[in-house]
């Protein structure tokens, strides 16, 4: 999900703890732990854990239930079409109807917790390639450095393709080197004689590969990778000096 209002987060978490506010009354037929907890780790949990890119773990109660009114907000939000090139909203725009139900119901609802015999159990982020390790890694030469003072930036590699063999690629993936800042990759092919081809577009999200090439693509000796990286911290890291050194792997049918 898209960074949300930090100030909202805060100000619910003042709220619930403050003693003379009153709790919010359970109206909500859905609980975290039956009912919620199982459409954030289908939908969210790749971004949404600690680790991740999101903002916040959603896969805890004690993360996920001060988030309740913003998420509520980034949902709905999420319905309309918007820009067709923000990948974040795409991926909230798959959430199914009964999801998206059982969500904003509980989210409006007092955000019970349920049964606590039924709490998760912790889940460990794993950064790891999504298709398995691919036949060809290209790896950044030196990591990039991205200053306290930047908060959002893109920066371009270009990558070698070591093969003095023509290869036909089908798939195309990433593995972040830092996966809390990483949020896009464009990938495209550069030529031998420089001509430059666009292959698609990675997101942290998607499974089992960002970038599926139909038709497969054949790729020449003396060949180059040109990936755009698109960084962007979230409030927890503002101010901090972050890198990154990330990989592309090639995926083969010879």
């Amino acid at each position: 999900m898209t960074r949300v209002s930090a100030a909202i987060a805060v100000a619910a978490v003042v709220a619930l703890a403050s003693p003379g506010v009153a709790h919010k009354g359970i109206t909500s037929k859905f609980t975290y732990n039956a009912d919620v907890y199982p459409v954030f780790l289908g939908r969210c949990g790749r971004c949404h854990i600690d680790g991740g890119v999101g903002p916040m773990s959603l896969l805890t109660y004690k993360d996920a239930f001060p988030w309740a009114e913003s998420l509520r907000t980034e949902l709905l939000g999420a319905t309309s079409e918007g820009d067709p090139h923000d990948f974040i909203k795409a991926a909230h725009r798959q959430i199914s109807a009964r999801e998206l139900d059982i969500v904003l119901d509980w989210a409006t609802g007092g955000t019970p917790e349920g049964n606590s015999a039924q709490a998760p159990e912790a889940v460990i982020f794993e950064n790891d390639w999504a298709a398995g390790k691919p036949p060809l890694t290209l790896t950044m030469s030196s990591p990039y450095e991205m200053a306290a003072t930047v908060f959002e930036t893109t920066h371009e590699v270009v990558l070698p393709i070591a093969s003095k063999t023509p290869h036909t690629v089908t798939q195309i993936d990433v593995l972040p080197g830092n996966p809390a800042i990483l949020r896009s990759a464009a990938i495209s092919l550069q030529g031998a004689d420089g001509t430059l081809r666009v292959l698609g577009t990675w997101v942290p999200r998607q499974i089992p590969a960002a970038i599926t090439l139909k038709p497969a693509v054949r790729i020449e000796p003396g060949s180059r990778i040109v990936a755009r990286l698109h960084y962007k911290k979230t409030w927890k890291f503002e101010g901090e000096a972050m890198t990154d050194q990330s990989a592309i792997g090639l995926y083969f049918t010879d």
